[in-house]
């Protein structure tokens, strides 16, 4: 798997404001409540007892690492990333999967004995099959738990450094820290506001220029101190004035992902340094590890997916060194990271970067072939007659999915939104499991069947690979498979057939709240992995 690299290097002074005791949950700019007393503005926090140092000896083996990783940022000062998430992380757990050892690791067990965070083994074969996905989050014995996948993670690390990377931290630490901001920390009452990260197809690459260059001055300022801001609040002017509704779109996204992606880089240094190490060497050790690409790349793919992600980390970097009091509580209000820094800043009118420019038109240019030609033969299957459309669920997807890129069509923005190359198991109540494999589907679109569209999903099936009998339908298509799946049929207004799941309230049903849906940024130039948010009944 690949992640571009960063040519970034240096680290700041001791610019940041001092950590408190570590003994406690710390504080950041913001002001947190300790444990066992209250914070300057008379709030009660909650009193929770912190870990006793485990093991005794240093960590040896991969699992004993990560463990011990999850003990000092998770559990003994999470406070120290951000604000108010102590209590939260302190009542959840994180499940490390192997399939191979056929073994769970229960980190911080709820219902185990002895000092917390209590840490459980367990077969991984007793837990449902969704365990095994690269991440997953739902209920073990009852407690919200986060799953990460040993085996997945560790083919990360090792395709990172066959190819000469350096590797920091272990994937899977920096996707049990992300992950586990968004789902651990109840990130989901969050005031954000309404938002979306797909891209347009075809895309202007203009948008994708501006914010590299964003990106890229905000970096710059970050490791040299003075060197980026004017140009910073130049490119975020022009953003703001020509691309006004896509970056009200994107702002939710650039407060919920670059907050999460900001926690995992320093959840990260803390692991390494311990809750005892100076704001300053958790801020170096930091900046020192943003040549390795994992936080920062460098930017040649002009990614709209990435940008989220790396606006959160220079940003929140520059926040945390400045020491502006309060900045994470206006994040999680809707107030992006970068719109905290420069929305009052003039900035100094910059040259265009013909280069840039260039390389940004080609990048575009490539990626809109590329996407082309997996969206346009989709949108002639759900015109032909020779495919059956079949309507699914998104919560029915078990554990997390696999797909290429969001998009919608820019010919019918309120109309469609493109999952490219959707790889998928899906489990209705009926348990007759549908497999999706590198399909591009259209979502969140009207169809014939009983739930509403923000549910749904749209598989197209040629019909010679489908066979329906009695109320049954099975799909022999290697995109789709399904066995014995209980439909009803329907037609569309253009009288296309359709296939809906009786699962689903066949043709005739009651409506359902919109679920909620995560993506994870991905970690290579193919697959993201998303996440279907378990906390909607069927």
């Amino acid at each position: 798997m690949l992640v571009a690299s960063a040519a970034l290097a240096g680290c700041p002074g001791d610019s940041g404001a001092p950590m408190a005791d570590p003994t406690d949950s710390g504080t950041t700019s913001s002001g947190a409540a300790t444990l066992d007393g209250e914070d300057d503005t008379g709030a009660t926090s909650v009193d929770v007892p912190v870990p006793e140092d485990r093991p005794e000896s240093e960590p040896q083996t991969r699992v004993e690492r990560l463990l011990a990783a999850l003990d000092e940022a998770m559990y003994r000062c999470p406070e120290r990333a951000w604000p108010d998430v102590a209590a939260n992380y302190r009542q959840r757990q994180v499940v490390l999967t192997s399939v191979p050892d056929n073994l769970v690791w229960v980190w911080n067990d709820q219902s185990g004995d002895g000092a917390p965070p209590v840490v459980s083994e367990r077969r991984l074969d007793e837990l449902p099959p969704e365990w095994t996905s690269y991440f997953n989050v739902s209920e073990l014995g009852g407690v919200k738990s986060l799953g990460i996948s040993l085996d997945q993670t560790e083919a990360q690390n090792e395709w990172w450094v066959n190819n000469g990377g350096t590797l920091w931290p272990d994937f899977a630490a920096s996707l049990m820290f992300h992950e586990g901001f968004h789902f651990l920390s109840d990130q989901d009452d969050w005031s954000t506001g309404a938002g979306s990260r797909s891209a347009p197809y075809p895309e202007p690459w203009e948008p994708r220029y501006l914010r590299r260059q964003l990106i890229g001055a905000l970096a710059a300022e970050v490791l040299a101190e003075g060197a980026g801001m004017d140009a910073a609040a130049h490119w975020y002017a022009r953003l703001q004035t020509e691309y006004a509704a896509e970056m009200k779109t994107i702002r939710s996204y650039d407060c919920t992902e670059g907050s999460a992606e900001y926690v995992s880089l320093i959840m990260s240094a803390i692991a390494e340094l311990g809750c005892e190490a100076s704001d300053a060497e958790v801020l170096a050790l930091a900046l020192s590890h943003l040549p390795d690409g994992l936080f920062l790349s460098s930017g040649a793919g002009f990614d709209s997916d990435l940008e989220p992600y790396e606006l959160g980390v220079v940003a929140g970097l520059l926040l945390r060194r400045a020491g502006v009091a309060g900045w994470e509580l206006a994040v999680e209000k809707g107030g992006g990271p970068a719109d905290q820094l420069l929305g009052k800043l003039a900035g100094t009118p910059q040259v265009d970067d013909a280069a840039a420019q260039a390389a940004a038109q080609a990048a575009v240019a490539e990626r809109n072939a590329t996407v082309g030609a997996q969206i346009e033969p989709m949108l002639a299957h759900m015109k032909d007659p020779g495919y059956t459309r079949v309507a699914v669920r998104f919560d029915w997807i078990i554990g997390s999915f696999g797909v290429g890129g969001f998009y919608y069509l820019a010919a019918e923005p309120q109309q469609s939104e493109v999952l490219l190359n959707l790889s998928a198991v899906l489990d209705p109540p009926s348990m007759v499991t549908i497999e999706v494999t590198d399909q591009t589907a259209l979502a969140g679109v009207a169809t014939p069947c009983a739930f509403p569209q923000d549910y749904s999903i749209v598989l197209m099936v040629p019909n010679a690979a489908l066979t329906v009998a009695l109320g049954s339908a099975t799909s022999t298509d290697p995109q789709v498979k399904f066995a014995g799946l209980a439909v009803e049929l329907a037609k569309g207004v253009d009288g296309l057939p359709w296939l809906c799941p009786v699962d689903a309230g066949g043709a005739n049903g009651a409506p359902a709240p919109r679920p909620e849906m995560h993506t994870l940024r991905r970690a290579d130039q193919g697959r993201r992995r998303a996440f279907v948010h378990p906390e909607t009944d069927r």
